[in-house]
């Protein structure tokens, strides 16, 4: 899915283009040392705050500030993590070594099961239709990534009680990873957007349930690096269907 902005990069004389890529590369650069400064003493913080809350009683008055403060030092933890995979992704060059096969039925097995704690007393009806025999070469940890952030996704913006369906399919030489949520749908004016870093459709429910606008930036890169793309169709109040769509090359089929 190409932005507006790469649109018009595309469109712009090469001296400019490369003067945009060098002011890129100091922002990537600039992103990824100011979270690794960050990482340290937001982990020591954490733990401090984790002590802390050991000792108190669940009803001292000071249970309730420390239990915030350790909820607002995760949420910045989070941020600074999904900040550094994502510096990763844009800047690191995939080696030659032949990727790795991924077993993604399994792989999405356990993702339903975080998605199902996620869920908890919303109690999602989430299922899941995997093809066992369809493996995908690629990187696990990036493929993990990349599914559990729109699977997660679908989560946070489906009311209670809706249903989200998860897919993994072979059709048309091509393999498919398909999420169809109930939720509340993206106005079609955002959906370019969407996996621009920090970009919200709707900014107080994204921070109400902890999101950091980075989760479909991430997937964009990774479906990058897996030669994969991306559709999106959605429905305001009526839902959304991310379809993730990878060729053949990335695709082995067990007999």
């Amino acid at each position: 899915m190409k932005t507006n902005i790469e649109a018009l990069i595309e469109s712009l004389p090469d001296s400019i283009v490369q003067h945009i890529q060098h002011l890129e590369r100091i922002r990537q650069d600039f992103v990824a040392n100011v979270s690794h400064e960050l990482r340290t003493p937001l982990t020591v913080m954490h733990g401090y705050l984790e002590l802390l809350l050991s000792q108190l009683e669940i009803n001292h008055p000071w249970h309730k500030i420390f239990l915030q403060m350790q909820q607002q030092t995760a949420r910045m933890e989070n941020l600074v993590e999904n900040l550094l995979l994502l510096s990763r992704l844009e800047t690191e060059v995939q080696t030659k070594i032949a990727p790795q096969p991924v077993a993604i039925a399994k792989l999405l097995s356990i993702i339903i099961k975080e998605a199902e704690q996620l869920s908890g007393e919303a109690r999602h009806v989430i299922s899941l239709e995997a093809d066992n025999n369809l493996t995908l070469h690629g990187t696990e940890q990036e493929l993990h990534s990349l599914f559990s952030n729109i699977i997660f996704n679908a989560v946070k913006y489906t009311p209670a009680r809706g249903n989200i369906q998860v897919q993994w399919c072979y059709e048309n030489n091509k393999a498919y990873f398909v999420v169809k949520d109930t939720g509340i749908g993206i106005a079609a004016k955002h959906l370019p957007r969407i996996t621009e870093r920090f970009y919200r459709v709707d900014k107080a429910r994204s921070r109400a349930s902890g999101g950091t606008g980075l989760g479909l930036a991430i997937a964009k890169h990774v479906l990058i690096r897996h030669n994969g793309k991306l559709s999106v169709d959605s429905q305001v109040s009526k839902g959304t269907t991310f379809t993730c769509i990878f060729p053949k090359k990335r695709i082995f089929i067990a007999k």
